[in-house]
């Protein structure tokens, strides 16, 4: 196994590595039907499948792989299980699509999330025109006083 990996370096000299470690097996052993196995919060499995399953389906038809994702103790569970199956080097490019999606969809998420949600800013700005009305002693009828003209006045 060598010498334990070291922790600083870059994904260029990881991929490098993982490419040198490949070359090591021996004959036929990368194309021998692996199973990788990650659990991931339910939340997260349908941006995984994407849109009509067109990402999960374009992860299997790139990588040669099986991507099918398995219950976890029933509906009621938080999490679920991807499994992907194939060869060693497909499935761990399967599971590093997979994985990139997933960062995505959190990125989006968080955009969001950080976005301001204009309707509700709108609504609090009518609410807070309401209460500066009522603050000025409007009411809310036509605000400020009456012209002294008007019904039974002359």
């Amino acid at each position: 196994l060598g010498s334990p990996p070291r922790r600083d370096l870059s994904t260029a000299a990881m991929l490098q590595a993982l490419a040198a470690t490949a070359a090591e097996f021996p004959a036929g052993a990368l194309d021998i039907e692996y199973t990788i196995s990650c659990d991931l919060p339910r939340a997260k499995v349908s941006a995984l499948i994407g849109k009509s399953g067109d990402h999960i389906k374009a992860v299997r038809r790139l990588t040669n792989t099986q991507v099918h994702f398995d219950e976890i103790g029933g509906q009621r569970s938080e999490t679920q299980t991807m499994n992907i199956r194939g060869g060693l080097i497909s499935g761990y490019r399967a599971h590093a699509l997979m994985m990139r999606r997933y960062h995505e969809d959190e990125l989006d998420q968080q955009e969001r999330a950080a976005r301001p949600d204009v309707r509700q800013m709108q609504e609090q700005l009518a609410d807070l025109q309401k209460q500066l009305e009522a603050a000025r002693g409007g009411g809310g009828g036509g605000g400020g006083k009456a012209s002294g003209k008007g019904k039974g006045r002359r």
